[in-house]
């Protein structure tokens, strides 16, 4: 049976394929969006602000633009700047608890598309399924896989979003607060501060 530390070293090499690199030291700002809530972004409608970069799974040079599209628009929309390569990133910290932000740094050479979607980033080469999140927690990111195309988008203010609301809303009545991490808040303590800060 994996241990923790077992499961992490594996998170961590995957993480190094993808070219990402797990930074220590970073201090979670008040507030800070729940992962889980994260997870319904992609039900996030065009009127809520988000922007979307959408591909065939059977576009030509698939991987290429795929990786493009992640970079452009977590730049542009302000996941991580070309001098600061810090961002947050959802990943659970054992496969039976919920996941949870750790600060990431991209380096210079990088596959999230391909190696990153092949391991945590994903199920599979250009499938993949992730959630990321700026630093001072104002811009969402993320990609998922639909049938028969992948998508990558970038969401401003994701407290603002009344999808990411009312799910975390509905977290707030502490159903899930078991499966949280033993040392951290509940799920609903958390969920609600998200909520009242912004």
């Amino acid at each position: 049976m994996l241990t923790s530390g077992d499961y992490m070293m594996g998170c961590m090499k995957s993480l190094a394929a993808a070219g990402l690199r797990i930074v220590d030291g970073w201090t979670e700002p008040e507030g800070l969006v729940p992962p889980i809530v994260t997870g319904q972004a992609p039900s996030c409608p065009p009127e809520e602000g988000r922007v979307e970069a959408t591909l065939d799974v059977l576009e030509p040079k698939l991987h290429e633009k795929a990786n493009a599209d992640w970079y452009r628009l977590s730049v542009e929309g302000g996941l991580f700047s070309e001098t600061d390569r810090r961002f947050l990133l959802a990943l659970q910290p054992d496969e039976n608890r919920l996941a949870r932000w750790y600060c990431v740094e991209l380096q210079n050479e990088w596959d999230v598309m391909g190696r990153g979607a092949a391991g945590l980033l994903g199920s599979a080469p250009c499938r993949p399924e992730f959630r990321m999140v700026s630093l001072d927690g104002n811009v969402l990111c993320f990609a998922t896989t639909w049938e028969h195309a992948i998508s990558t988008s970038v969401l401003k203010a994701p407290h603002r979003s009344q999808v990411l609301r009312r799910w975390a809303e509905a977290l707030t009545d502490g159903t899930m607060d078991d499966m949280g991490e033993p040392d951290e808040p509940p799920l609903s303590v958390a969920a609600r501060r998200w909520l009242d800060h912004h």
